[in-house]
């Protein structure tokens, strides 16, 4: 009768957990209708950074299909020196998933989808530790809700290698399991959730290292769990060190054998979060990069700490330190930077580079102590199943209208004609050059590259060195358009610049037009389009209202004087 029981609890709940899965993928579609309405028009995300997201599965498809390519080398990017990719922004999973979806949606819908699947497995997995922690399935719906759909979440969809969250519920479930259970299986499986973790990004094997530590000295000081035993903790960290080490094998080689330190950063330049992050609306001020509580989960916080508060003592601390290490080194509170310096960041911030990536953890802490929070509220609802309902029901909408009452955040992904139908006519290897040049500027140009796939002098690689940066720097007019040089200089002889671009088969000088106009009109470049069309003298071979195009040499001007746009009038 017991083993019958037993049988119909778990089919029972199994079919709860497909139903909360079809809630999750109903609400991120509810969320996200803006993207799903429009996923060949927009790039998931609001940040420059959606640029070279594509860029990375495009690089991947190339280097898996050509057995000439390097993953971890790109001659087609600071060209012609070429870029060292050890050290780039890859999500190997979150590439994995888009190009298995490309032959279904095709390129850039399948991209945004496998976005939106994050959102979708980070509200599931945070249900089920809920549900695991709580014993209530509206606790781990709620917990799920601020999971997923919380600000820093929503924000981080333009980075595949810190949406991923779902890995940090999941491994925290199993390894809580396995300490309860003794159970060397379960501590295999919470390994597997940190393999995974590893698959989509290097910056999440640092935050699981943190969070195993943090957690593992809470479960040791708690009387609410059993002593971890050397056999569980000992099997999770092995296994997890043999699944991870394939991913980060890269990095370690060229660290030790290559004595690159790059990967390490000053703590004082770590991008954190604003101390008074959590209390300011993100629809107030979007790119916060910080965690929006929110008034229903704060509520819900609250009625934990009067009514819970043993229970959630370990959530309310992961809250706590997260909070303590994403407003570090060097605090600021609503943009007034502070006098001081939190020491206990300053091991962390080098490798972790941006601190208020702990707004992940900390995301976890709320979520957990707003189910916490329902358990607290039940005290005061009593039994009665409609009441119960009712409040479930409201409290759930409270949090998710609160959290996604803005469009969801997406880039446009227009591009000129230049690119998708010019530059089909003319050699693969012929290079462009475009100006302004810099980091955020060219991650523009990495989206452009996807689709024209021709070699480019300029890029975006993590952790570049100054090297890359020698052609650009040698050519006056390349360097005359870079904006991220602290030195300001105009262009010099305009014959020779073009000469040596086309002796290194750059075969187009390109001037990106609002690009250009915003760069001069924030003090970053000298010369604004007008500057550039009297210096240039020369007509273009192809301008539209994106940009203007001016061959380096005869053999590149074939279609000299043809402007093939119609919106070309707007612009003479």
């Amino acid at each position: 009768m017991i083993q019958l029981r037993n049988l119909n609890l778990e089919k029972l709940r199994r079919y709860e957990s497909w139903l909360v899965l079809l809630l999750f993928v109903l609400l991120t579609t509810i969320a996200a209708w803006n993207i799903l309405t429009d996923l060949n028009g927009v790039i998931i995300g609001r940040d420059n950074d959606v640029y070279i997201n594509p860029w990375a599965d495009w690089w991947t498809l190339k280097a898996i299909t050509d057995p000439d390519i390097s993953l971890w080398r790109s001659d087609l990017m600071y060209y012609p020196i070429g870029a060292d990719l050890v050290y780039h922004s890859f999500s190997h999973l979150n590439t994995a998933v888009s190009l298995a979806l490309r032959p279904l949606l095709g390129i850039l819908p399948a991209y945004n989808i496998t976005i939106l699947i994050n959102y979708v497995l980070a509200g599931l997995s945070m249900f089920h530790l809920g549900r695991y922690m709580t014993g209530s399935s509206v606790a781990g719906i709620l917990a799920g809700i601020v999971f997923a759909f919380n600000s820093h979440n929503l924000y981080q969809s333009c980075h595949p290698v810190l949406v991923s969250i779902w890995c940090f519920p999941w491994m925290t479930l199993y390894f809580i399991r396995a300490v309860r259970e003794n159970s060397v299986k379960l501590a295999l499986v919470a390994a597997v959730f940190v393999f995974l973790g590893a698959a989509t990004s290097t910056v999440l094997v640092v935050l699981l290292i943190f969070w195993t530590g943090l957690l593992l000295l809470c479960l040791f000081f708690s009387t609410q769990f059993p002593r971890p035993s050397w056999q569980v903790v000992l099997t999770f960290g092995l296994a997890s060190a043999l699944f991870v080490l394939p991913t980060v094998l890269p990095l370690l080689a060229d660290a030790i054998a290559g004595s690159n330190s790059s990967f390490i950063i000053d703590p004082e330049e770590s991008i954190r979060t604003d101390m008074g992050a959590f209390m300011v609306p993100h629809w107030y001020f979007w790119l916060i990069r910080g965690m929006y509580i929110g008034i229903a989960p704060f509520f819900l916080m609250m009625l934990a700490f009067g009514r819970k508060r043993r229970p959630a003592a370990i959530w309310f601390l992961v809250t706590l330190v997260a909070y303590l290490f994403a407003i570090g080194p060097t605090p600021i509170i609503f943009n007034t930077p502070l006098p001081i310096v939190l020491p206990w960041t300053l091991p962390i911030a080098p490798v972790l580079r941006n601190m208020y990536r702990m707004m992940i953890l900390m995301s976890l802490g709320v979520a957990m102590v707003a189910a916490y929070g329902w358990l607290g509220m039940l005290e005061s609802i009593g039994n009665d199943r409609k009441k119960i309902l009712i409040a479930a029901a409201l409290t759930g909408g409270l949090i998710f209208f609160e959290y996604t009452a803005v469009p969801f955040p997406s880039t446009p992904a227009t591009v000129s004609a230049f690119y998708t139908d010019y530059l089909d006519e003319v050699p693969q290897d012929v290079v462009i050059a475009i100006i302004p040049t810099g980091r955020q500027q060219d991650k523009r140009y990495m989206y452009y590259q996807t689709i024209h796939e021709h070699p480019m002098t300029g890029g975006v690689i993590s952790r570049a060195g100054e090297d890359v940066f020698q052609f650009i720097t040698n050519n006056s007019l390349l360097r005359a358009g870079a904006v991220d040089l602290r030195e300001k200089v105009a262009p010099t002889d305009r014959e020779a610049a073009l000469a040596q671009l086309a002796e290194a088969n750059v075969g187009f000088f390109i001037i990106d037009k609002a690009l250009l106009n915003e760069s001069y009109l924030m003090g970053e470049s000298l010369l604004n389009l007008n500057d550039w069309r009297q210096f240039m003298v020369v007509e273009p071979i192809y301008e539209d209202d994106y940009l203007v195009v001016y061959p380096t040499a005869a053999q590149f001007s074939t279609q000299e004087s043809i402007f093939m746009n119609e919106n070309a009038s707007s612009t003479q």
